[in-house]
């Protein structure tokens, strides 16, 4: 999504993550291929970028590694949301929860793409590897992920034409179950292992 985040880690970056994962759960039917992929979730301090976080440029490399920690991708995107901030991009809330900028981006994109285009250059990027116009083995090393993941008990596939791995069937059961501590670090195993290959 060049709306100002991605799928941060393929499989992270999809950092429209926990504004979207709860505009998702609560609105959704089900399977579509522009939901969040799960395993893709930073943890919920990226979603918002406190005012008292103010990462600066120069503490911060949006460069993430393959196989990148929570901490690390919450880092970088807590930088990105800050700029956001700075540029006028306020937080929202919703059911109680902090959205941050990036769900008030989502319910008026018109009004703040400025704000967002104005930070493009602090927009974490995924590892070379994760990117299927830079790996040409991609695709191979994603099916590996997908059997690794799959194989731990995951509900997670891959959707035709679309990067990363997608949560199916896209319940809010299996949402809940990718989200666990646990999986996430089968995701991130099972991410290292299938990337980490040379063809």
């Amino acid at each position: 999504m060049k709306t100002g985040m991605k799928s941060g880690m393929k499989i992270r970056k999809a950092a429209a993550g926990i504004a979207a994962v709860l505009l998702a759960a609560a609105c959704s039917d089900g399977a579509k291929a522009d939901e969040p992929r799960v395993a893709s979730l930073p943890a919920a301090a990226s979603a918002s970028a406190a005012p008292s976080q103010k990462p600066t440029e120069s503490v911060v490399d949006r460069q993430l590694p393959l196989g990148a920690t929570d901490e690390q991708i919450d880092r970088a995107y807590a930088a990105y949301y800050a700029c956001w901030t700075a540029h006028g991009v306020p937080s929202t809330k919703t059911n109680g929860t902090d959205g941050g900028p990036l769900l008030t981006y989502k319910l008026n994109p018109k009004k703040y793409q400025a704000a967002v285009d104005a930070c493009a250059d602090r927009e974490p990027l995924n590892p070379p590897e994760l990117d299927p116009q830079q790996n040409p083995a991609y695709w191979d090393n994603l099916r590996d992920e997908a059997r690794c993941a799959q194989s731990k008990g995951l509900p997670l596939q891959i959707v035709q034409g679309q990067e990363g791995l997608w949560v199916r069937p896209a319940t809010d059961a299996n949402y809940r179950k990718v989200r666990t501590d646990a999986a996430v670090q089968i995701q991130r195993d099972c991410e290292l292992q299938a990337f980490s290959k040379t063809r």
